[in-house]
């Protein structure tokens, strides 16, 4: 793995090594948790209405439908069958109340176990993610809930800071957390660096939008304290292995700006600017996703 040296330009900058005490930053973080403010994440089982909506939309948008198509053939079929919404949602409602039925124990088993996971590295990886990004967690949000589904994505929702997930491997759960999760903290320190950025672009399918994707999993793999938690298995969307930029992958690309730049101890602002920099410049390439 790559190293990546400290970001030696900002005062309280995180130093960060592969040889990081991993075990020494755990034993430290319930006196983190007393002094910082930092959210607390808590998991339940999603609701049926907000689910059934969520079904809905997502089936009738086309980057995403596809998986639910995958997953859950006959809902095109109902939805085919449907005059309105109402009539679609009232059986999509069905259908997941009967789908509850069959995995309710499954899922509320998996929910303890994740939060039971998720709980013994939660407040040094909100920590770490707060250093490196250099920005505190917001104090108007305490809280960060995981809505244990059956979607067959795991959409966020920056504004009240929850996301979905799913049930059927628990490390997988716990990767696509933490996938969410930095989403929240990357993006309030994007609207720091950015406010004249639109909030509506923070969402499919705007640039911004684009750019936390690639950047989220690159992130989860190359800070190593953060990989040392984590443990991610994942680089993105699997469509990115076959977009390029130039000869070099897209992936290798924005994932060597982020590396040059914490060798050179640029602080996350100067950071976030060179990306978005080389990002407007490759936005052709990179909205094919």
């Amino acid at each position: 793995m790559e190293k990546i040296e400290s970001q030696q330009k900002h005062k309280e900058s995180i130093k960060i090594s592969e040889k990081a005490d991993y075990k020494e930053v755990l034993d430290g973080a319930e006196k983190i948790a007393n002094i910082e403010k930092i959210p607390q994440g808590h998991f339940e089982l999603i609701d049926i209405d907000k689910e059934t909506e969520l079904f809905y939309s997502f089936m009738k948008r086309g980057r995403f439908s596809s998986a639910f198509d995958k997953m859950y053939p006959g809902l095109r079929v109902i939805q085919e069958e449907c005059k309105d919404k109402d009539e679609c949602t009232k059986r999509y409602r069905k259908f997941l109340e009967d789908l509850r039925i069959t995995k309710e124990e499954e899922m509320l088993v998996a929910r303890e176990q994740i939060e039971s996971e998720w709980k013994k590295i939660e407040v040094v990886f909100l920590k770490t993610l707060s250093e490196h990004f250099e920005t505190e967690w917001p104090g108007d949000k305490p809280n960060i809930v995981g809505y244990v589904s059956n979607l067959p994505i795991f959409p966020r929702f920056l504004d009240n800071y929850q996301f979905c997930v799913g049930y059927k491997k628990i490390s997988d759960s716990i990767e696509t957390s933490a996938h969410e999760i930095v989403h929240f903290l990357w993006f309030k320190k994007w609207k720091e660096v950015f406010p004249e950025i639109e909030r509506k672009e923070y969402e499919v399918p705007h640039l911004a939008w684009r750019l936390s994707e690639i950047m989220d999993p690159i992130i989860l793999q190359c800070h190593p304290k953060i990989k040392e938690i984590i443990k991610p298995k994942r680089w993105g969307y699997t469509s990115f292995e076959s977009i390029k930029i130039g000869d070099v992958g897209m992936v290798d690309f924005f994932k060597k700006i982020y590396l040059d730049c914490i060798n050179s101890g640029d602080n996350f602002e100067t950071i976030l600017k060179k990306l978005w920099d080389e990002a407007k410049k490759h936005e052709k390439e990179i909205s094919v996703f």
